[in-house]
């Protein structure tokens, strides 16, 4: 029986979207199979309580998707092939998925808020949000040279920069990447940007429109997913496995051939911490290539290598006239800064500065002509040798706090580098029900359907191991894991 009330005009995603994944659904559960005949669009949008053209909208995107196929004059049917389901993978080949529950949209809420607010709360040792914390930034080095920028530059730092960017700034952040192996090449730009939150939002408003599908990780930055959903994109998964994204799963999302973007976070992923290899990264920019979709490339956490030699970015490799960099020192440097770059082709970047123009018009002087002074004075490089040691410490700590207190089926990722690991816990493990028990115990952390388009990743945490010393870790871990170990099973 098909569902009367299943969608939520509340939520952020568009109710199309939201009608487009119930009906697939059925289709998935074989409550609709093969070859049968769909029901009208009046009497699906008289169950689902929804315009007609919302239900148009819906199936045009299951027929798109290879769902649902139309016969002239007799209407639509389930197709005879169908795509495989995503509930299908083999969680061995991609375990970071979770288990096969799911969990409503609106059983998640405005999280993205929320979660940097629990970051904050000092009531809570929380590791939810990933920035560095405040015992790990160059309070006192910036504080000096705010003070010497704003006698240098008078009067003129408080007058509006560029709309590209302060001369200083953009000069130093070309001058840093050229140092590490990554210059910007002839015919490509920089960009200031307000973080790479912001870059994000500016290319999917340039380069789509509403309806549009953006290919994403699975798991996704949950950012980014909650951009895209705001925005009325749909957020298309593509599952990531041990070694990041999947390039066989990429292919045959691929050639359906109607997706606009790819979103990556290739180095540290978030939320995993993987790491792309540079054979994936060559072979995921020949197909997207191929197919003429553009790669958004978030190297926030570029930076934060603490093992390792660094991995060349998708914009660094030949053929790359297709990628859009975003890169941003709010991990690195100070999250409070909001100060970020945007690199592409200048063809590119040409289209992307109307969008940005319309909505920042310029950004600070004052804090991008500092950042430019940290970068070339050879601080910035100091300050990095220091935080990647002191990453390093705080993620053993973590993940010797998990092998001592966690259930031994649990899976957790070990990465080289940024700020966060991917837990998978047994599949009976509810993460939103153990959140909800965390926070009363005063702990905090960020439930794995945060960062997925599809509900999926109920057994799934991300742990920021950046915000605490090894001390506060250690003890707030072993906590963490005596309230798995007391929970109740999950109920399907």
């Amino acid at each position: 029986m098909i569902p009367s009330s299943t969608l939520n005009p509340g939520a952020a995603s568009p109710l199309y979207l939201q009608l487009q994944r119930t009906l697939r659904s059925l289709i998935q559960a074989s409550e609709w199979k093969a070859g049968m005949r769909l029901p009208a669009v009046p009497e699906l949008a008289q169950r689902f309580k929804v315009h007609r053209l919302t239900v148009l909208k819906a199936l045009a995107g299951l027929k798109r998707t290879g769902w649902v196929q139309t016969v002239a004059g007799r209407g639509s049917f389930v197709a005879d092939h169908l795509p495989e389901a995503p509930a299908l993978l083999d969680p061995d080949t991609f375990p970071f998925q979770g288990s096969s529950l799911r969990v409503r949209e609106d059983e998640l809420g405005p999280w993205l808020g929320e979660t940097l607010e629990l970051a904050q709360n000092r009531l809570l040792v929380s590791f939810s949000a990933g920035f560095p914390p405040s015992d790990l930034l160059p309070g006192e080095a910036l504080r000096r040279l705010y003070a010497k920028t704003m006698r240098e530059l008078d009067a003129s730092a408080w007058v509006y920069a560029a709309p590209s960017g302060h001369a200083s700034y953009l000069e130093a952040v070309a001058a840093w990447l050229g140092a590490e192996g990554e210059p910007v090449p002839p015919g490509w730009g920089v960009r200031a940007i307000p973080g790479a939150q912001a870059g994000l939002a500016v290319v999917l408003e340039t380069l789509t429109v509403p309806g549009d599908r953006v290919l994403v990780e699975s798991p996704c930055y949950m950012g980014a997913l909650a951009l895209i959903r705001t925005l009325g994109r749909e957020a298309v998964p593509v599952p990531v496995d041990r070694n990041g994204l999947n390039p066989d799963r990429l292919a045959s999302i691929l050639q359906k051939g109607d997706a606009k973007l790819l979103f990556t976070v290739p180095t540290f992923h978030n939320p995993t911490g993987m790491t792309l290899s540079r054979a994936r990264r060559e072979r995921i920019l020949a197909l997207t290539r191929q197919h003429g979709v553009t790669v958004v490339e978030d190297d926030t956490y570029g930076d934060l290598r603490f093992i390792g030699g660094r991995t060349p970015s998708f914009r660094s490799l030949p053929g790359a006239e297709h990628v859009i960099h975003l890169g941003s020192f709010s991990k690195s440097l100070a999250a409070g800064l909001r100060l970020g770059y945007l690199i592409a082709p200048d063809a590119v970047l040409s289209r992307i500065s109307i969008v940005q123009e319309v909505h920042t018009v310029a950004l600070p002087t004052l804090s991008q002509a500092v950042v430019g002074h940290y970068l070339e004075s050879g601080g910035f490089r100091r300050h990095l040798t220091r935080l990647r040691k002191a990453l390093r410490e705080r993620r053993d700590a973590m993940l010797e706090a998990i092998q001592a207190s966690f259930p031994r089926e649990a899976e957790v990722t070990e990465p080289k580098g940024g700020m966060h690991l991917w837990v998978v816990l047994p599949e009976d493990v509810s993460s939103l029900d153990l959140h909800r028990d965390a926070i009363s115990h005063g702990l905090g952390f960020a439930p794995g359907p945060l960062f997925f388009p599809d509900g999926r990743g109920t057994n799934c945490l991300r742990l920021n191991f950046s915000t605490h010393a090894p001390s506060v870790t250690r003890e707030a871990i072993a906590r963490l894991g005596g309230l798995i170990h007391a929970r109740p099973a999950a109920q399907p």
